[in-house]
């Protein structure tokens, strides 16, 4: 039996030396950039609604006030898209620094975010979290509400005066940066010396 495909491997150590690239620090600006953003598109909306709260408008009626409730919505969307990817490109990192481009590319590139975080703790730092871990529960949130956006499912409606699935705005885009900002420290908690690849809240 050929033993030429095997090779002994060696952890590298938290402070391993290299140039790493990642949008972590990037995303995570973003987030909280445009959830303020959405705070602002709130009060302005609420402001301008020209019926009661929580009733339909017809969009062909009131085209600046549909456009600023659009811009609304659409960052609320991409505040919950971003503090997620900004997650998991911290896991991304955290692997490549840890065991390498190729390692990780080859083991754990493609595995969903909760497994991910689970094996990297596992692998390089013989912590083991269960599946009610805080961590776990913060990544799940998170990857579930970016997965409803950028893997969009149908729903068929049962009937015309059935009731429209509705997203609490701002509320959501405000859940998911502080699941964001929790997982970072709850992280750092876990594994003291990866503080220094977390990047500081950013200053608004």
């Amino acid at each position: 039996m050929s033993q030429s495909s095997r090779s002994s491997f060696q952890l590298r150590p938290h402070d391993a030396q290299g140039i790493w690239e990642s949008n972590v620090r990037r995303y995570r600006t973003y987030a909280h950039e445009l959830l303020a953003e959405l705070e602002v598109f709130c009060e302005e909306v609420k402001a301008q609604w020209p019926a009661r709260p929580g009733s339909s408008i017809d969009p062909k009626l009131h085209p600046e006030i549909a456009k600023l409730a659009g811009q609304r919505d659409r960052a609320s969307d991409s505040v919950r898209i971003y503090s997620a990817m900004a997650v998991e490109g911290f896991l991304n990192l955290y692997g490549v620094v840890r065991l390498g481009q190729s390692a990780f590319d080859e083991h754990f590139e493609r595995l969903g975010l909760v497994p991910k975080l689970r094996v990297l703790l596992l692998v390089c730092d013989a912590l083991q979290i269960g599946r009610d871990d805080q961590l776990v529960d913060l990544l799940s949130k998170l990857a579930e509400g970016r997965n409803a956006l950028v893997h969009p499912k149908a729903r068929e409606v049962p009937g015309p005066l059935a009731e429209p699935t509705k997203i609490r705005v701002p509320e959501v885009a405000r859940e998911a940066v502080a699941n964001m900002e929790a997982f970072f420290k709850e992280f750092e908690v876990a594994v003291p010396a990866a503080s220094y690849l977390i990047s500081k809240k950013p200053d608004l």
